[in-house]
């Protein structure tokens, strides 16, 4: 009798230590709660905090996009004026035996594809240079038509345009139709010269807008250049419009249903929707309790968080989600994603607890066949 209890109290401190071996060897899929709350202070330092109503408040930065006063006072740009760059067509009739440009002296001179240069002047033959830029087809016929009244007797003189080369846009990036375009009457704000390009081709929540114009530079998300007028600010010759993707991702890992790397699929991505975009917890394997995300918060944001104002400089912080709590889930409903943030979600420990039970089922199978032909 007391060599069977001896039996079986050597082979309980076998299990016990097979276990506490076993799993520490096993492979998982990364550190559980208390390793990762325990690794604060590290060699590589960071602070695990909590997710409260007080830090979801504190760690939302506002990262809304908009022009700047520069572009929203730009002047509508008045497509009736000649421009430099332009080309016209301009048409003189004279009036006399002795004509300058025809040598009947009646009928019509067509002199086409008149470039208006660089400094805003056009070149009429015997007249020279006549300011062009600035001035209306009307004023510039009369000018034109003044100078040529001191050469000629009785001109008449209309203008016509070829070409507005002069007033530009380059719109590039997520349109039907990329190109260059003229700044036209009713294409002589953002919104309608995108539609000059055929419109956009993707989801309107995930598209920024930027407008550069020299060295200055401007950006909006497209659904806030529909829902704000003002923001749909007036368009300059030379500048180049550009409607892109949103670019920031996320990265999933641990027991979630797809670990994967993920772009946002919407401006203001909360825990519970990227969570959603892997396919959510695995249900056999996930520690509720341990839905992480790593963050490299800045200066600003981890004084705050961290209610240290002696913080200098980003600081890494793993803010931690309990959803078993009253009032988690809606936490993760509300907490904002940014970008290159790190969703972990923990393995229970029963998980690996499992893992060794299977793993050394067959040596406590074999053990228990030995016994029982060593009985025989």
């Amino acid at each position: 009798m007391a060599r069977t209890a001896s039996r079986a109290f050597r082979l309980g401190a076998l299990l016990t230590a097979t276990l506490v071996l076993g799993a520490c060897a096993l492979p998982r899929g990364g550190p559980y709660v208390s390793e990762i709350e325990a690794g604060a202070g590290a060699a590589l330092p960071f602070d695990v905090v909590e997710v409260t109503p007080q830090v979801l408040a504190k760690a939302r930065m506002d990262e809304r996009l908009g022009f700047d006063e520069a572009f929203r006072e730009t002047t509508v740009e008045n497509t009736a004026l000649v421009n430099r760059g332009d080309v016209l067509s301009i048409t003189v009739w004279e009036n006399s035996d002795t004509g300058l440009l025809n040598e009947s002296g009646i009928g019509a001179t067509v002199l086409p594809s008149v470039k208006v240069d660089e400094r805003g002047f056009v070149h009429v033959p015997y007249v020279g240079r006549v300011r062009a830029a600035g001035r209306s087809l009307s004023q510039l016929r009369g000018a034109i038509r003044q100078q040529l009244a001191e050469r000629t007797l009785n001109p008449q003189v209309d203008v016509f345009p070829e070409a507005t080369e002069g007033r530009l846009v380059s719109v590039q990036g997520m349109v039907n139709t990329p190109g260059i375009y003229p700044i036209r009457t009713g294409a002589r704000r953002v919104l309608p010269m995108l539609a000059q390009a055929g419109g956009i081709k993707a989801d309107p929540e995930v598209v920024k807008v930027r407008l550069r114009r020299g060295l200055a530079t401007g950006e909006i998300w497209l659904q806030d250049l529909y829902d704000e007028p003002q923001m749909n600010v007036a368009l300059k010759p030379g500048d180049a419009v550009i409607a892109e993707r949103d670019r920031r991702i996320f990265t999933a890992l641990g027991a979630v249903g797809r670990p994967a790397t993920v772009p946002f699929p919407v401006r203001d991505l909360s825990v519970t929707r990227a969570l959603g975009q892997v396919a959510g917890l695995i249900d056999s394997t996930a520690d509720p309790t341990g839905v992480f995300l790593f963050r490299a918060e800045p200066e600003a944001v981890a004084r705050d968080v961290l209610e240290d104002q002696t913080v200098q400089g980003a600081r890494r912080i793993v803010y931690v989600i309990d959803l078993t709590k009253p009032g988690g889930m809606f936490l993760a409903r509300e907490f904002i994603m940014r970008d290159d943030d790190t969703l972990y979600v923990t393995t229970a420990p029963f998980v690996q607890f499992q893992k060794v039970l299977q793993s050394i089922a067959p040596v406590l199978g074999l053990a228990g066949t030995t016994r029982s032909l060593s009985g025989l």
